[in-house]
């Protein structure tokens, strides 16, 4: 594709994600429309631009002209749909994860934009397939996953819904290169897609440790930070916010398996309205600023490879319902965790036995049919 066959793109929320991706795509020196339903939201997503940019501007990783460029010329701000993307090529919606937001969201996208222009949604866990039922354009409709912080993470999951047609998909693949991103194709609509699904059961393996009273947050966070996380996982959590994490494991529970339903420890955060940093609390106290792990605190009643072995055994069933390739995989952990290695080549020297032995292990210990090793594992093919 040609960089001439997307000239603008139009932003659909300037939120946490969407003012990012807005970034992003300016920086690249595209024309962007960044649209949200209020003047004040548009105005703090604006806002937040500019901090960044300017920030760029002191360290001299743009020059002068290229800042005000950006603010005069390429960012046009406004609350109109319809303005936001009757120019469009690209259209990408960043709203909340709320199904029957984002529905309506799409169908205003394809009521107004022109009819080349492609439809994406920056979606972590909703299948694109269901989103372009919403259009009268279905083979036009993909997933742009980006990852946050937008304009620091290089990983975009770009996602073939049922219909997505391949020259969707390639327009999709080189408008991410052209962005300065490292995109990975997910050929298939599946929960969670390739990054979260892989993370998914680690998940509900920390609920276990947890529910069970078996370490604390601060004792797994130091453990995984020991070995290698560049931030604990549920310290993670608190960031991202235990309320977004609650809802992505009842979205797991109906569309992948009943194990992955919110575990006893989440549900009571919750319940007490301690959903992490942006509350104050979460698994940890934030009133007083970022809390800092004691990595003295790493104990063996967690085993690192325990999680390997889940990341492993869930990545071999992404291989085999061809939705990416092993490599795909690392390449996807990496530019998205920022971990040094990815999972498969963390596994390479681990033998299919011990890796068998080790997830029927933990499927008997706490009761996880999605802890069992698939076919791959205990044939070895998770070994390049």
């Amino acid at each position: 594709m040609g960089r001439s066959d997307i000239r603008v793109v139009s932003v659909i929320g300037a939120g946490e994600m969407g003012h990012g991706i807005a970034e992003v795509a300016l920086l690249a020196g595209y024309k962007v429309f960044l649209r949200d339903i209020t003047q004040e939201f548009l105005e703090k997503g604006v806002q937040r631009i500019n901090d960044s940019l300017e920030k760029f501007l002191k360290k001299g990783k743009i020059t002068r002209d290229e800042y005000e460029k950006i603010r005069r010329e390429l960012l046009y701000p406004c609350t109109d749909m319809r303005k936001a993307v009757e120019q469009a090529d690209l259209v990408i919606e960043a709203v909340p994860e709320i199904l029957d937001l984002k529905m309506e969201i799409f169908a205003q996208m394809d009521k107004f934009a022109p009819p080349h222009a492609l439809l994406a949604s920056n979606t972590s866990s909703i299948s694109i397939t269901q989103l372009s039922k919403a259009t009268d354009r279905k083979e036009k409709v993909l997933g742009l996953h980006f990852f946050n912080p937008v304009v620091i993470m290089k990983l975009v999951e770009v996602v073939r819904g049922q219909y997505s047609s391949e020259n969707t998909m390639q327009k999709g693949y080189d408008f991410c290169l052209s962005i300065n991103k490292v995109p990975v194709r997910v050929e298939k609509d599946v929960p969670g897609f390739i990054v979260n699904r892989i993370n998914a059961p680690t998940h509900v393996l920390r609920g276990c440790i947890l529910d069970k009273g078996i370490a604390t947050p601060e004792e797994i966070d130091a453990t995984m930070e020991r070995f290698g996380a560049p931030m604990g996982p549920c310290k993670l959590l608190d960031y991202v916010g235990l309320d977004v994490h609650y809802h992505v494991l009842q979205y797991y529970a109906k569309n992948l398996h009943p194990d992955y339903e919110p575990y006893r420890t989440l549900e009571e955060k919750i319940k007490s309205g301690h959903l992490g940093k942006k509350t104050g609390k979460g698994f940890y106290d934030w009133s007083h600023g970022k809390p800092e792990i004691d990595i003295s605190k790493a104990t063996d009643k967690v085993d690192p490879n325990d999680f390997l072995a889940l990341q492993v055994n869930e990545a071999t069933k992404l291989v085999e319902m061809g939705v990416c390739s092993l490599m795909d995989i690392d390449t996807a952990m990496v530019n998205a965790t920022n971990m040094r290695i990815g999972p498969i080549e963390a596994a390479q020297d681990i033998d299919p036995v011990e890796m068998t032995r080790r997830l029927e292990r933990l499927a008997e210990q706490f009761g996880k049919e999605i802890f069992l090793p698939t076919g791959s594992v205990r044939e070895g093919r998770y070994r390049l």
